[in-house]
């Protein structure tokens, strides 16, 4: 198999891992845009906590190249909610910023979402896109895009741990 599915494979593990993980630490932004979507109630965290989840393991499953028909099916339903949820923002004007990466930023529910569910459903559906099998330097490019980019989205609080870590040891000493 080629670089470039491998390639694409490591980019949505790489992309369900970031979201998946902010998810997990500030679920609160995507419950209260959720709740303003459905004009309901906001879902609870723990649900949120639960997709969430299931992003961190289609994730692992993506880097790993497995082609199970579970995994495909997690990521049909994937890309299709997002679409939907894309789809509903844009015909119902949503304005809280979506949470999808767990922090506030200025998108809402809309085009961005629709785009991510098309390129997740994508990915599920056509099997010339997924990587299957491949040698060990495609794999090690795979993991290495898989960890840098979660790292490179999430820089900025990098920055902040490790400035605070020398910070603390340059006082102990």
């Amino acid at each position: 198999m080629g670089v470039l599915p491998v390639t694409l494979s490591a980019l949505l593990a790489a992309t369900l891992l970031t979201s998946g993980a902010g998810k997990m630490v500030s679920p609160r932004g995507l419950a209260a845009a959720l709740g303003e979507l459905t004009g309901s109630r906001q879902p609870p965290v723990v649900l949120i906590r639960a997709v969430a989840a299931v992003e961190i393991a289609l994730a692992a499953l993506a880097a790993s190249a497995q082609e199970h028909p579970l995994t495909l099916l997690i990521a049909a339903l994937l890309g299709a909610a997002f679409a939907l949820v894309g789809v509903m923002g844009r015909l119902r004007a949503s304005s809280l910023p979506c949470g999808c990466f767990g922090r506030s930023g200025s998108r809402s529910f809309g085009g961005w979402n629709v785009l991510a569910g098309a390129a997740v459903l994508a990915w599920a559906l056509v099997p010339a896109l997924r990587a299957t099998e491949h040698d060990q330097a495609v794999q090690l490019l795979a993991l290495n895009v898989a960890v840098a980019v979660p790292v490179w989205a999430n820089r900025r609080y990098l920055t902040v741990f490790v400035r605070g870590t020398i910070a603390r040891e340059r006082t102990e000493t």
